[in-house]
């Protein structure tokens, strides 16, 4: 099950995201992470156009229910299928 704790450590397409310039606090980019690589998302735009945002650099927040998560980029700058193989049993 995903937490605001454990977050990072799961599958993290499908999720509604909004990402932020760490450095100005503008808002880049939010919508729907359809893909993700070791260093980039593919987002879905509410406006249907899909966006490669570079993870490291950036400060995604994801919203899990009614929580806002926000996560560093580079700490989640792994292969997906590497760091969810991270969670201890």
């Amino acid at each position: 099950m995903r937490t605001p704790s454990n977050l990072v450590h799961h599958e993290l397409n499908g999720l509604q995201v909004r990402v932020v310039n760490p450095s100005s606090g503008s808002t880049v980019a939010s919508g729907r992470v359809v893909c993700e690589t070791k260093n980039t998302f593919t987002i879905l735009s509410e406006k249907g156009r899909r966006l490669k945002i570079p993870k490291h650099g950036n400060r995604f927040i994801f919203k899990l229910d009614a929580v806002e998560v926000a996560v560093n980029g580079g700490s989640i700058a792994f292969r997906p299928e590497d760091r969810t193989g991270r969670v201890d049993p």
